[in-house]
């Protein structure tokens, strides 16, 4: 395996965990009850990890092609988040409109 095979694995992976650390660190910070609680501290250092993360991406992957991804995969999350976990009521609009994002992730990852 070439270096920039192992570049590409390792972005892949990085791509697939941004979403979830950053939709973690969410979910925490909106459950808590106040702002000054471990739970709310723990969520900022889980949104703070995913921010690092993404720094990460951008290394690897054109911001054109890193910066879709990650916004149609953080609006997918937050709202299985919120919907699985928050109990957050959403529209057939709404996800429609997550369908269309997943659509778009599709060709994006297609057109390389």
């Amino acid at each position: 395996m070439n270096a920039f095979s192992l570049s590409t694995i390792r972005g892949v992976l990085l791509m697939a965990i941004y979403p979830l650390i950053s939709c973690y660190g969410l979910y925490l910070m909106k459950a808590a009850t106040v702002v000054r609680s471990w739970s709310f501290f723990i969520g900022l250092i889980f949104y703070g990890a995913g921010a690092v993360i993404w720094m990460f991406i951008l290394r690897i992957f054109p911001l054109s092609t890193a910066f879709p991804i990650a916004a149609g995969s953080l609006v997918i999350g937050t709202t299985l988040t919120g919907i699985l976990f928050l109990k957050e009521n959403v529209t057939g609009m709404h996800i429609a409109g997550a369908i269309m994002i997943m659509v778009g992730i599709a060709f994006l990852s297609l057109s390389k």
